[in-house]
């Protein structure tokens, strides 16, 4: 669904915001207006819109124009943009890395339950539905004893107990119910290595070309490659100055 300040940016711009005497027109790239990050490349919050890492939409000038001015301008990569859109960036990747190895820690705990037959969330569940029969069976000996010697609200409220106990029972059976469902699943799943969401093992290839093509994928994919650019286009900065001096000490 589309946000506020993505409908208003249709409507009124994205320079709504602005003074008359400062439409996009009269902004220069170096206005604290213009989004930074969209100078040196693109924009993430762009990137993962509508999905689970949906960022929120930048409030900040996206103008293509204002980026060849900036690429133009004797100051590119002069001002510490691309090493803040780099730690930007870089953070994203932390976060999405964090996602991959819970979900590497999740299916390997699945598998080990498993392999080594522990008692997983469904074991813990049938012990409980166990308890909770043993629980209603006593309960309806106790009312139907109530019941003969004509002692008719203490076994009205008791059988309300009972009722409860049910409706516990049933929600655990429920319960247990989606988590095998799941976990037949699981056996077969694994992560993806770019996105960190779960996949299913020889799925068909047109769902795992979905995958490939979605928007969360093609954005950390896109990220990733985006880093391993910027590293190396400001190494390239870095030396280039401590080659200039190298070579005015041999003149």
């Amino acid at each position: 669904m589309i946000s506020a300040a993505q409908l208003l940016d249709e409507l009124m711009g994205r320079d709504r915001n602005l003074a008359p005497d400062e439409k996009r027109s009269n902004v220069r790239w170096d206005h604290e207006s213009v989004c930074k990050y969209y100078l040196c490349g693109f924009c993430p919050a762009e990137l993962f819109t509508n999905t689970r890492s949906d960022l929120g939409p930048c409030e900040k000038i996206h103008d293509e124009n204002l980026r060849k001015q900036y690429e133009k301008s004797s100051r590119f990569m002069k001002v510490g943009y691309e090493r803040d859109f780099l730690r930007y960036l870089q953070s994203l990747l932390a976060e999405v890395e964090r996602r991959i190895r819970r979900g590497h820690a999740r299916l390997a705990l699945s598998q080990n339950q498993q392999s080594s037959g522990a008692a997983g969330p469904t074991g813990k569940n049938e012990e409980k539905i166990q308890v909770l029969t043993d629980k209603i069976d006593v309960l309806l000996q106790q009312i139907e004893e109530l019941g003969s010697e004509g002692k008719v609200e203490e076994a009205q409220g008791m059988m309300k107990l009972v009722e409860q106990l049910k409706e516990e029972r049933e929600l655990l059976r429920s319960t247990t119910s989606t988590i095998e469902s799941f976990a037949a699943q699981e056996k077969q799943m694994e992560v993806c290595e770019v996105c960190g969401a779960f996949l299913i093992v020889g799925d068909a290839q047109s769902r795992v070309d979905d995958h490939l093509m979605g928007k969360q994928h093609m954005g950390y994919a896109k990220i990733k490659a985006t880093v391993e650019e910027l590293k190396e286009k400001l190494r390239k900065r870095t030396e280039e100055p401590d080659r200039d001096e190298r070579l005015k000490k041999k003149k």
